[in-house]
């Protein structure tokens, strides 16, 4: 371990030195005594490139909407899109008038909150769940709706 350079061995000389060509013969004249050559199993030949395919999934071919289909499409689903921003944007803000509301001088955070600062809270809770409705998400059944009711009056 004198030589130290980069160019030294990082191993000792006594290991065994596997060299893989890929040619398919066993011996080569130009291999040291001390080394055995093996094949190359993995020899596949000549690697190509595949051709392009005929499908872009990242274009869009279509110019404009075509067809009676597409339009009806267009014209439901704008104004459903405009009512679920509505419905988003009271929910919003209904909810953050009900924690404001709330929260009003609130100073005794060590214990539970009284009676009426709980129900205020509900409205935060239920307007939240209509932002989910308003993005899609239904898990709310009449009968869940009832019973959360009662739990907020009584």
């Amino acid at each position: 371990m004198a030589d130290n350079t980069i160019t030294s061995p990082l191993l000792p000389s006594d290991h065994l030195i596997l060299t893989i060509n890929s040619s398919s013969s066993d011996t080569d004249s130009s291999v040291s005594s001390d080394t055995r050559q093996i094949s190359n199993p993995f020899n596949v030949g000549e690697l190509t490139v595949p051709e392009a395919i005929a499908v872009d999934p990242f274009h869009n071919y279509k110019a404009g909407i075509n067809g009676f289909y597409e339009w009806v499409k267009t014209f439901l689903c704008i104004p459903l899109a405009l009512v679920r921003l509505v419905i988003f944007g009271l929910c919003l803000a209904i909810g953050y008038v009900a924690t404001k509301v709330a929260l009003y001088r609130w100073k005794d955070k060590e214990n539970p909150m009284p009676r009426w600062r709980c129900r205020i809270m509900w409205v935060t809770r239920i307007s939240a769940r209509f932002i989910l409705f308003s993005f899609g998400l239904v898990p709310l059944t009449f009968h869940a709706f009832i019973s959360l009711s009662l739990e907020l009056f009584f």
